[in-house]
């Protein structure tokens, strides 16, 4: 099928200007899209603001539980109509552009139910996005019939895909060993992405060796060991007062992590070494990538973690000596491996503070593999979900 022929509607119900992963990554797919000859009609929620993107942008409400019903455990019938309202809305923006293809990039969850819900009723090709597991989702915690809910709704989301496009092969693993052969065979990898030309050239203005982590923290991914690094670094008087710690946006509302993080590097004695920095958009976030000397990215303490974060992607691009702190044989570890860089797990704060250490002294130079690094590119990660695009078409 030629690319004019494409009608895409692309249900991302997070979307720029506001400041959240999904908006972020979106952010740069749509653009890229439009350079590869794609022009998708757009759904996503009316908070996000409004969107400078010459293409049709459609809003709609977060879901919002009747508090009756939410007082008597019967929060699942306001879900159904709402999901009802979502369908009505979209089935007459499907007629309008005579879509023939729905793509949704979740999180949150709802745009792949939709999307499902779209699939079986109308028998519009879909396909599903992950960029985390969700039944498998080590960070979530489900009550029994929660448990049961979530699997019933990723089922259908699954069964109703023509594709479904996972991160990691982690991730995908991890998710797709629950179903069938005829479904697992639906399963793609499409990593996330970076934009070169989203990097502008900057000059460093600081005589100081600087690290940054920038972003949220999120329970487990908290900077414990991050501190007790930089806390045994400080021993050291031969490097005392050549480097810094910028925690850049870490205060951002969604953050699940709520330690009073002034009280927290006070108790580590971190005081002269660490500058918290406000929110700032994203534009802004790659200025301070590539004016820092080191970024830090750090994992939960997952065994075999599958998730590799979006901003590490952003991180790789800067071309910024990255460090992780993540478990042995995770998904960002072996991206960092392959990169050409360094991760030390959660046992292994000594030989992090050593490699600080050498890195401040400018003992260890490190270089990115940029052959691995071209497969994160938006232009090549927009070819390969196009690709799908014209596969699910062609399905019989």
């Amino acid at each position: 099928m030629k690319l004019q022929e494409m009608k895409i509607l692309c249900l991302s119900f997070w979307a720029p200007p506001i400041v959240r992963p999904q908006s972020i990554l979106i952010g740069k797919m749509i653009p890229e899209w439009m350079r590869q000859g794609i022009r998708p009609v757009i759904l996503t929620y009316d908070i996000c603001g409004d969107w400078d993107i010459n293409l049709p942008v459609y809003k709609i409400p977060q879901f919002s539980p009747n508090r009756f019903l939410n007082k008597i455990k019967l929060t699942t019938i306001s879900e159904y109509f709402y999901y009802q309202k979502l369908f009505k809305i979209t089935k007459d923006i499907i007629e309008k552009h005579q879509i023939n293809l729905v793509f949704s990039f979740a999180n949150p969850q709802a745009s792949n139910i939709l999307g499902a819900m779209i699939n079986k009723k109308l028998g519009i090709k879909f396909i599903s996005h992950f960029s985390d597991p969700w039944f498998d989702n080590p960070y979530k915690t489900f009550s029994l019939l929660g448990a049961k809910k979530v699997l019933f709704l990723e089922n259908f989301i699954i069964k109703n895909s023509n594709r479904v496009i996972f991160i990691t092969e982690e991730t995908k693993q991890l998710v797709m060993k629950k179903y069938n052969e005829k479904d697992r065979q639906k399963a793609r990898i499409i990593p996330h992405c970076f934009d070169p030309k989203d990097y502008l050239e900057v000059q460093k203005s600081e005589n100081k060796y600087i690290f940054s982590y920038i972003g949220a923290f999120f329970g487990d991914r908290n900077p414990k060991i991050l501190f007790e690094a930089f806390r045994n670094l400080l021993k050291n008087k031969e490097i005392s007062g050549k480097f810094r710690l910028k925690l850049v946006g870490v205060s951002l509302d969604y953050a699940r992590y709520k330690t009073d993080l002034n009280e927290m590097i006070k108790a580590y004695g971190l005081e002269e070494l660490v500058e918290l920095v406000p929110a700032i958009d994203y534009k802004k976030s790659l200025e301070y990538m590539k004016t820092s000397d080191c970024l830090i990215v750090i994992d939960a303490n997952f065994p075999n973690s599958p998730f590799l974060p979006s901003k590490v992607v952003d991180y790789a691009g800067s071309g910024t000596t990255i460090v992780g702190i993540t478990p042995q044989n995770s998904s960002t570890a072996e991206f960092l491996s392959k990169l050409g860089y360094r991760s030390f797990n959660y046992s292994q704060v000594n030989e992090l503070a050593d490699y600080f250490y050498k890195l401040i002294r400018g003992e260890i130079k490190e270089e990115a593999n940029l052959c691995y690094l071209n497969q994160f590119n938006v232009i090549t990660t927009t070819a390969k979900l196009i690709k799908q695009f014209e596969e699910a078409l062609e399905d019989i």
